[in-house]
């Protein structure tokens, strides 16, 4: 497996008046064929693309480095405004449109570098999977409806429903005006969703003390009811949907109705873990079945 990290000039895609940059790391598996199956990953909330291969931890909690060792090529990107991505200022230049034109823009990039060779052997084709998790879930959903960047989509923890924040409440939040800025994620009255109380406390302190701010116009619109449901509604490639035992929807099984439009809407449910799912002693579940699906979802 190789590791490329790259900055992805995303300033036309967004129409910001200054540079902006998408930073993202790209895993390469050994074997580069000519049918590249592309993971796009998009972190959630107070993370950056580490969620998905963790510094802190050791290489057994790597999304990234599993997937590749797989035979998929992962991109994982810091969301605009987040992370080692661009930081807009004011942050009020920002939307959540304007986030996933630039993840849309990076995400193409990816797919004509690939075809082009530009990491090996040339791709005759290339199949796209874009995963979400949390927040990243409402970001690969707008990607989704309004870039059509993906030929299958995999939503983690994000909740179409009325959202359930276990010590913090939801409805108390979304009623508060957020400032405008780059805000830190009140990670310390998290811990009861974000980890199962298996997971270690050295790794939770670890994780804790990686995050990233979040531009609040994000924070905003997770907290808003509704927020992408009609966009869910007309996504129309096949749609994996995974949540822990303790997660943000207080019905799992009532989220695959929010995509009509999707042929295939596959739902998983993982006993034992909660919100931050790579963290999970059973995240393996979850990889493998997520790896199945798209071996078994052709495009």
């Amino acid at each position: 497996m190789k590791t490329i990290e790259l900055e992805i000039d995303v300033t036309a895609a967004t129409g910001l008046a200054a540079p902006a940059k998408v930073a993202a790391s790209l895993y390469l598996p050994d074997d580069l064929g000519t049918k590249a199956e592309l993971f796009v990953c998009l972190h959630g909330g107070g993370y950056t693309r580490a969620y998905w291969d963790p510094p802190f931890a050791g290489p057994e909690y790597s999304f990234a480095r599993d997937a590749a060792s797989q035979g998929r090529v992962v991109l994982t990107l810091d969301l605009l405004g987040m992370g080692a991505s661009s930081r807009p200022e004011p942050e009020s230049l920002l939307s959540r449109t304007l986030i996933a034109a630039a993840s849309d823009h990076a995400t193409r990039e990816l797919v004509e570098g690939l075809k082009a060779g530009r990491w090996g052997v040339a791709a005759a084709a290339v199949s796209v999977t874009g995963i979400g998790h949390s927040i990243g879930g409402m970001m690969a959903i707008t990607q989704a409806d309004q870039f059509g960047s993906f030929d299958r989509l995999a939503v983690l923890g994000w909740a179409n429903q009325a959202m359930v924040l276990h010590d913090m409440d939801a409805a108390t939040l979304a009623g508060v005006t957020l400032p405008v800025g780059y805000i830190p994620s009140p990670r310390a009255p998290m811990r009861k969703l974000f980890y199962w109380r298996d997971v270690p406390q050295a790794l939770i302190e670890a994780d804790e003390a990686a995050g990233s701010t979040t531009p609040s116009c994000l924070g905003r619109d997770a907290l808003t009811p509704g927020i992408v449901h009609e966009a869910s509604a007309r996504i129309a490639c096949p749609v994996f949907l995974m949540h822990g035992e303790i997660d943000t929807s207080p019905d799992p099984h009532g989220e695959v109705a929010f995509f009509k439009a999707s042929p295939d809407v596959a739902l998983m449910v993982l006993e034992r873990t909660a919100h931050c799912h790579n963290f999970a002693t059973l995240r393996r579940r979850l990889w493998d079945r997520l790896d199945a699906w798209v071996t078994s979802t052709p495009t």
